[in-house]
């Protein structure tokens, strides 16, 4: 089979839409490119993965657009004439991407005759035992349209890649005794097509929105504000798909003379988030009910490195237990937070694998941020903690 690496030449189409998960218009942005063959290939593929701070993205479309033009030889290898034959044309297409859950494939096929051909005259390729067809259309446009919803492996920076086979062959019925011979072209074009709400991004009040991940147990969540409002809202929300967003956290704006803002946040990341990309935006409230979101951050969560590190009881109601290392000692500073990142406790551990934290009589009931250091290699670590 023949391998064919693809350099796109790409046309970009944008276009407007309804679309009922979106308050307003959809929009969509499309990548092509056509290439030419034999009707036995294989191609690569790729194509700009779509770009989160344009919107949510809710489906992506592929499309194939193909025409297939089919000629054969067909001669009768009976002695006694046959008037019933005919020729089947089959066409597979695959299509396969690590962004794919499963490969795309589509079949389609094509009957031609009844031929009659005499009995065999024992002279190849001419006589009335022989039948020359073609250029036949066995495929002429034909389109056929793949929709994707798992959406998060098409975002964030990078390519999308695909590779792309394509089988063309044929067969005779009426008798077993013939000789067939085949050959096609094709001209396949290929399109992605991205689908999205577009973002409303927030007004100038917001001046700075950064997510940068600490390590892979912490991400801090920041951003500066303008104009504040008395009694406005906002919320950090997350996704792990790009498209359903829920609630981190929530936080009051701060007003005052100058009626600015700097916000803080430590997401402790969750094992469920572990070797995911996970998607944050703010979404702010007004008090008139007014909703507005920011652009969105993309954020690439690997496997925690220092899974060991274990918090418990958790929720707890009196002393919680740390287990820093079940077989290295180290000097540890533990810094127990607010969710709107006020330091309320510190607590120093030298030359320890564990350490007690006496939250009970300290701290009220709620959610605290537990922020880890090792004073050795200043590894910082993010454990959340729920006191009853």
């Amino acid at each position: 089979m023949l391998k064919r690496t693809v350099l796109l030449p790409v046309i970009l189409l944008i276009a407007y839409h309804s679309k009922a998960q979106c308050s307003g218009n959809t929009s969509s942005i499309s990548y092509d490119t056509t290439v030419h063959a034999l009707g036995n290939s294989l191609y690569s593929f790729s194509f700009p993965k779509f770009n989160p701070t344009l919107g949510t993205l809710t489906e992506v479309d592929i499309t194939t657009n193909i025409t297939l033009i089919y000629n054969f030889k067909l001669e009768n290898g009976e002695v006694n004439p046959v008037t019933n034959y005919r020729v089947k044309v089959f066409r597979d297409d695959e299509i396969n991407s690590s962004a794919l859950l499963d490969p795309l494939t589509s079949s389609f096929q094509k009957q031609y005759g009844y031929y009659s051909l005499a009995g065999s005259d024992g002279i190849p390729n001419s006589g009335p035992d022989f039948t020359q067809q073609g250029p036949l259309y066995v495929m002429n446009q034909k389109s056929t349209t793949y929709t994707v919803y798992n959406t998060a492996d098409f975002m964030v920076n990078d390519s999308v890649y695909f590779d792309y086979t394509t089988s063309t062959y044929s067969a005779a019925q009426g008798s077993i005794n013939n000789n067939l011979e085949g050959s096609a072209q094709d001209a396949v074009n290929f399109r992605i097509t991205y689908k999205y709400c577009p973002q409303v991004v927030l007004a100038a009040d917001i001046t700075s929105f950064t997510t940068n991940k600490i390590n892979d147990a912490s991400i801090d969540i920041k951003w500066i504000t303008l104009n504040e409002k008395n009694n406005r809202n906002y919320a950090i929300q997350k996704s792990t798909d790009g498209k359903v967003f829920g609630n981190v956290t929530e936080l009051a704006a701060k007003t005052g003379t100058a009626q600015t803002g700097a916000y803080s946040y430590s997401y402790p990341v969750q094992l469920a988030d572990n070797n995911k990309i996970l998607w944050f935006r703010i979404k702010q409230t007004d008090t008139n009910g007014s909703i507005q979101y920011s652009a969105v951050r993309a954020i690439k969560i690997n496997g925690t490195a220092n899974e060991q590190l274990k918090l418990y009881p958790n929720p707890a109601k009196g002393a919680s237990n740390l287990i820093f290392s079940n077989n290295k000692r180290g000097n540890w500073e533990v810094n127990i937070h607010s969710v709107n990142g006020q330091l309320l406790k510190r607590y120093s551990f030298t030359n320890a694998l564990t350490g007690n934290i006496n939250t009970g009589n300290e701290l009220g009931k709620g959610i605290y941020m537990v922020r880890i250091i090792n004073k050795t290699t200043q590894e910082k670590l993010v454990r959340q903690l729920i006191i009853q």
